[in-house]
């Protein structure tokens, strides 16, 4: 670049002296000075051009071009890959996608404001349990989420004075969680026939995985729940079963019947202690 440069300023400095001379020999009118000045503008400003050309061309082979060009290259990937990730679709539904498919499903009439607090705060904890990739239904935590509802919303038809209420905000609430209704309750149904006709002591052991259970959504249900992420309902269908089988849910049976799951049984207990508390206001 620097011998580019130095030629070019040789090149003008030779040019300027044969405009000169030539300048010199002409007769000095005023017309002929301007014509040799006009001359000398035109080679100055073609050799300005000249170099500016070749200085632009360095430019862009030298390290500060590939510089620039790399980095045009580069916001152009970054532009290309943030085009592909906004037209993606995030496969994990949001609370706010439950939610709005819920009232979708269950437009009018508006649910009561002393229960849509409750409602909500169910969906919302179900949701997030739901959509964890250890998640795995099985009947007992149908069974728990169907208790809880119903303990939840027994009273509402009596409240609005209408038949069927309660039942079509449950229908919503499973399909905002992309649950089929009645296979829910269906299974939670199964789970709470067994637990009334099978003695505590066999329970346990169907638990424990010594025996299996006749019904192949309970077996599921006991071999699975160990190796599913827990939540509240889990918890809830296993005291609906202790209360159907006669065993009195207290901390020391839960804490036995968890370990028979192998289940942590600090979260069971937990979730007991809320229970107990929710027990009498929700009439479960």
């Amino acid at each position: 670049h620097t011998a580019t440069c130095s030629s070019a300023k040789t090149g003008l400095k030779a040019m300027a002296v044969v405009s000169v001379s030539r300048m010199n020999m002409a007769p000095m009118g005023g017309r002929t000075r301007s014509a040799g000045r006009c001359a000398w503008l035109f080679i100055g400003v073609a050799v300005l051009l000249s170099l500016a050309r070749e200085h632009s061309q360095a430019f862009a082979a030298g390290p500060v071009g590939t510089l620039f060009s790399q980095t045009r290259n580069v916001g152009l990937v970054a532009k290309q890959a943030g085009d592909m990730l906004s037209s993606m679709k995030n496969p994990v539904r949001t609370v706010s996608d439950t939610i709005a498919t819920f009232y979708k499903e269950y437009p009018q009439p508006p649910v009561l404001p002393m229960y849509r607090s409750f409602l909500v705060d169910f969906m919302t904890n179900t949701h997030l349990t739901i959509v964890d990739a250890r998640f795995k239904y099985d009947a007992v935590f149908a069974l728990g989420a169907v208790t809880y509802y119903n303990g939840l919303m027994g009273s509402y038809d009596k409240l609005t004075g209408g038949i069927g209420a309660s039942e079509k905000i449950f229908n919503a609430f499973c399909k905002a969680l992309d649950m089929d209704p009645a296979q829910v309750i269906a299974d939670a149904e199964a789970v709470r026939a067994y637990a009334k006709a099978t003695p505590p002591g066999t329970i346990l052991t169907q638990m424990e995985g010594t025996a299996a259970a006749a019904d192949k959504r309970i077996a599921d249900a006991f071999s699975g729940i160990g190796s599913s992420l827990y939540g509240t309902s889990f918890s809830i269908g296993l005291f609906t079963v202790m209360e159907g089988c006669g065993i009195d849910v207290n901390k020391e049976n839960v804490e036995e019947w968890t370990k028979a799951l192998k289940v942590t049984s600090s979260k069971a207990t937990g979730d007991l202690d809320t229970y107990k508390q929710n027990k009498n206001k929700l009439r479960m």
